[in-house]
């Protein structure tokens, strides 16, 4: 029964992505003056390795271009071709056009076949000089190899041979091809090659092709003639209960003495078992999968919290071993919990990779010249949150590149060095992770805010603290730019920016020294899934406040609590901070005078004194999606299942800071309070 590989289009197509993406961040990296040999060398393997699958899968289109481009590249790494920055920029959009083209092929649309062309004349173009300063002849041997392969034909056609033609052809000088049909599955093809290339690097290139223990690599010398090592393929093959297949026959006595040999060693069963555990280091597992598993076992968090709280009904010294076995499961269950939501996590750096290719892009438009550092990219937080923060850090570089970052010349004429230095960085401070986008520009102009504001009819105070200030940049239509061009001047992204983070449970920080430069600061959860809480009584109603925005509960004397213009403030640690009733927020019937409990809620350098009723203690819980299942409702980030069944809100605390410091705003003097969102 033949072979059906269509199963494995989608690991190539997500391989291949992989490889361009090293690509261009290579690119990115390369220093032009002085490439590093390895670079040069990653950069062809990257193209190779996407030709080779392209040529196994039958896409013509795909293998001819990257064939015609690792032909450059290959010139480039010997030496035979200098290396120049629009070269590269060409390398670079030929990237986009091979990512462009197989992410058509993974959706089955048609790929925009002129793009490729017009790129293919531009790498022609650029490959046509060969100019290489410094170029050094290499005098020694070019190494001389044999090469045997089995190939199922199960799993090639005829254009897949015709291509491993053309790709054995772009390695070196081949000749002596030989191809015997073993029978209607397997088609034996071997030939010699004479190629400047190790042959380790060799088989790499090959591998794709044919497993190790179907592929003969053998070195001849100079004395070595083609007869002599006319390996395996040449003959007929037939079936080999031995198990190598007829395919690999031990050579002359006086051929071993002359070539070394370099394939793979025979394996028993127990090495192949071996070789398996060692090389599954990673699977590939569909994301549906995982945001299953973690339902289910948000489903096993709410149903162990059942558990335990009917556990409180009954008398525990007659029931050791169920308070015994539900203490185990607790601990089991978070252990779960924690390794599950691991699964999610990943790398800020699916991120962080695409910012040096925008940097060098903008810079060049912009006429700038622009160093990128990136910092803490190994940074991990969960999926979701990587994938809903991209767009707004990559519109914060591009604000600081486009308004922070000055010319060159308007750098000299103030002192500076003509690169501008833009630092992207990424670390875990307590549950949260903090991202910071600091630029060495002009920072960010106080009047020429304040005046366009006014402009746009926005009330501001000219006593507003300069954080207060610098928030008005997130003010929908809000934009300082003297003219509008494809980069920025329509006042639209910084809004959407503080929109998206927001809606991730996150604030963003802006600390700006005039002629010294800005720094932008995210802060975000780790995780969107599962958060500690603490559960909060209100006129009867539970709520659940995320944990990791609380500082402290007090239950204050009446003397310690002031009304100031109205608005109510509390004494707590030798601080005035602004106090907001949560039953007064939500229109529910007032506690008895006298009673309630303050939470401290901390956000920002910001503190609110939440009033509830009584604090029922700490615990773990599994959002859900209020605004999927209803709609979106002000001070409220999502709902979760309590133990007993009912449905319980979660508070936004950054929503209720900020409202009661816009309920304080007269009383700033005291209350330190902000200006509103």
């Amino acid at each position: 029964m033949a072979l059906d590989i269509s199963r494995f289009a989608k690991a190539f197509f997500e391989e291949a992505q992989e490889h361009i993406a090293s690509l261009e961040a290579l690119l990115v990296a390369v220093d032009i003056r002085s490439p590093n040999e390895e670079s040069l060398n990653a950069i062809f393997r990257a193209v190779h390795s996407v030709k080779g699958g392209a040529a196994a899968f039958g896409h013509r289109h795909l293998a001819e271009f990257t064939h015609d481009f690792e032909s450059i590249l290959d010139r480039v790494r010997k030496g035979k071709l200098a290396l120049t920055k629009p070269m590269v920029n060409v390398f670079l959009k030929a990237g986009d056009a091979i990512g462009a083209h197989i992410d058509a092929l993974s959706q089955d649309r048609q790929p925009e076949l002129d793009t490729m062309a017009q790129l293919r004349h531009m790498l022609l173009d650029v490959g046509s000089n060969t100019s290489a300063p410094d170029a050094i002849v290499n005098s020694a041997p070019v190494p001389r190899y044999r090469i045997a392969m089995r190939l199922d034909r199960a799993q090639f056609s005829e254009d897949a041979i015709n291509a491993l033609k053309e790709d054995i052809a772009g390695l070196g000088s081949v000749s002596h091809i030989e191809i015997k049909e073993l029978g209607e599955k397997t088609t034996a093809f071997s030939f010699n090659l004479d190629a400047d290339i190790e042959a380790d690097e060799l088989r790499e290139s090959l591998e794709f092709l044919a497993p190790a223990d179907a592929m003969d690599i053998i070195e001849r010398d100079a004395t070595t003639t083609a007869t002599d090592t006319a390996v395996k393929g040449v003959p007929p093959l037939a079936d080999d209960p031995a198990g190598d297949f007829g395919f690999f026959e031990p050579l002359p006595e006086t051929t071993v003495t002359t070539a070394a040999v370099i394939s793979a060693p025979q394996t028993t069963d127990a090495d192949i078992q071996l070789s398996s555990l060692v090389d599954a280091t990673s699977i590939r597992v569909n994301v549906v999968k995982v945001d299953q598993l973690i339902n289910l076992v948000g489903e096993l968090v709410i149903a162990e919290a059942m558990v335990a709280q009917a556990v409180q009904t009954i008398n525990t010294d007659e029931h050791a071993l169920l308070t015994i076995g539900l203490a185990q499961l607790s601990r089991n269950t978070r252990d779960l919990q924690d390794a599950v939501l691991a699964i999610r996590m990943m790398p800020i750096s699916f991120v962080f990779s695409r910012l040096p290719r925008l940097t060098r892009d903008l810079a060049d438009r912009l006429g700038k010249e622009i160093e990128i550092e990136l910092h803490g990219e190994n940074t991990e937080l969960d999926k979701s949150v990587i994938e809903k923060i991209a767009d707004p850090l990559t519109h914060l570089v591009r604000n600081a590149l486009d308004h922070g970052i000055e010319p060159p010349e308007e750098r000299l004429a103030v002192g500076k060095s003509r690169h501008g230095s833009l630092v992207v960085s990424a670390a875990h401070h307590g549950g949260s992770i903090v991202i910071t986008v600091t630029d060495d520009g002009a920072g960010l102009n106080r009047e020429k805010i304040l005046a366009k504001a006014r402009e746009i009819g926005l009330e501001v105070g000219s006593t507003w603290q300069d954080e207060d200030i610098w928030q008005l940049i997130f003010t929908p239509g809000f934009s300082t730019a003297s003219e509008v061009t494809d980069v920025s001047g329509r006042g639209v992204g910084m809004d959407v920016v503080w929109q998206n983070v927001h809606s991730l449970g996150g604030k963003i920080e802006i600390v700006s020294v005039p002629g010294r430069g800005t720094a932008m600061t995210i802060r975000l959860p780790l995780t969107l899934a599962i958060l500690d809480g603490m559960s909060v009584s209100v006129s009867g109603e539970t709520y659940i406040l995320p944990l990791s925005h609380i500082s402290h509960s007090v239950q204050p004397l009446a003397t310690d609590i002031k009304t100031v213009n109205g608005a109510r403030v509390v004494l707590v640690r030798d601080e005035y901070i602004p106090i907001i009733s949560l039953a007064e927020l939500f229109n529910l019937p007032a506690p008895t005078e006298g009673t309630g409990i303050l939470v401290v809620l901390e956000m920002d350098n910001m503190r609110t004194a939440l009033l509830v009723d009584e604090l029922l203690g700490q615990l773990q819980v599994v959002l859900k999606s209020l605004e999927a299942n209803y709609r979106r409702v002000k001070g409220v980030s999502g709902a979760t299942i309590l133990g007993d069944g009912r449905v319980a809100l979660i508070l936004d605390a950054a929503y209720l800071v900020s409202v009661s410091h816009s309920i304080a705003t007269d009383a700033k003097s005291i209350a330190g309070g902000h200006h509103g969102d």
